[in-house]
């Protein structure tokens, strides 16, 4: 009972978060247009609504449901509490991609090349892990490496391109973006098949879980598993790159605080990830577009000023809460 009514108040967050990014701001629509949602009489107010906001607000969903589950794989798969989305490659990748995007063909539509990069660096980080003794620490210590690498590589194209400097730090300070190349009812399509296919996995995570020492006469089962469970998390990531550029803390912090209200009934995690992971991001785009309004603060640095304290919180008074 304890559980559902948690999941209830989750709902409810989740519902006045959508609340916040669609009819609250500076711009502030109002309860009136909430009240007219399928009769709006202002053309401004359903241009505001329907051009900037909605697809806005839908990708902050997509990117903080992605990220929520993809950690909540990572974690289980690792046994590391500590463990988030971007171990892969995936957040280096996708800032070389977009950092070259904008180098070389000053692109507006910079998040389908961080998309691109975050594929092609978790593909390099699975092919050198290999699929015949698949490791999970072989895998962390080779995505350390490429995201060490890439990093070192991205500096240096930011530093000796000054003119471009700033544009490249912005972007990669994260942010909902406008994109032509890939509409938003196909990025939902894929948001929604991503969402069934790890509902189909969910089962699985009790059984990758179990002592190594129970697994021998399995361990070809299990590689298989841990390796299209890390697939399906690198394409969760890549997709919340896409929508929403590099959110650091969320891969983290959301799936600890589901434990903390559920324990370890996969169940109710992956439906707490997707409700609390949306509804954390939400939050975050719409401090990020008001606090100084009419500037925007890029949506990856106010994650972090939320992610961080809230992680040193749980990590200094919730300690136990890391002992996986």
């Amino acid at each position: 009972m304890k559980k559902k009514i948690s999941i209830f108040v989750l709902l409810i967050i989740l519902a006045l978060s959508l609340y916040l990014a669609l009819f609250a701001g500076y711009n502030d629509i109002g309860i009136n247009l909430f009240s007219k949602l399928f009769n709006l009489e202002n053309d401004s107010d359903n241009m505001l609504l329907t051009l900037l906001r909605f697809p806005r607000a839908l990708k902050a969903l997509i990117a903080g449901v992605c990220l929520a589950l993809a950690g909540m794989f990572m974690q289980a798969i690792s046994k590391n509490p500590l463990a988030e989305p971007y171990i892969t490659g995936v957040s280096a990748g996708a800032g070389l991609g977009i950092v070259l995007s904008i180098l070389f063909l000053n692109s507006s539509n910079y998040s389908i090349f961080g998309f691109l990069g975050a594929l092609f660096a978790c593909v390099l980080v699975v092919l050198f892990s290999g699929f015949s003794k698949f490791s999970i620490t072989k895998l962390i210590l080779i995505g350390l490496s490429i995201n060490v690498f890439a990093n070192a590589l991205m500096s240096l194209i930011i530093l000796i391109n000054p003119m471009k400097s700033y544009t490249m730090m912005l972007v990669l300070s994260g942010g909902v973006t406008n994109n032509e190349i890939i509409s938003n009812k196909f990025l939902f399509l894929i948001f929604v098949v991503l969402l069934i296919i790890s509902a189909l996995f969910v089962p699985k995570l009790n059984f990758l879980r179990l002592d190594s020492s129970l697994l021998e006469t399995n361990k070809n089962k299990k590689y298989f598993y841990s390796a299209t469970i890390i697939a399906l998390c690198a394409f969760l990531t890549s997709i919340s790159v896409f929508a929403a550029g590099i959110l650091g803390f969320i891969g983290i912090i959301v799936p600890q605080i589901s434990k903390m209200l559920f324990g370890y009934d996969y169940r109710y995690l992956f439906v707490s990830n997707i409700l609390l992971g949306a509804s954390v991001v939400l939050i975050a785009d719409f401090c990020a577009r008001s606090v100084i309004y009419p500037l925007q603060v890029p949506l990856g640095l106010v994650v972090a000023f939320i992610g961080a304290p809230v992680f040193v919180y749980f990590l200094t008074k919730k300690g136990d809460m890391f002992n996986d």
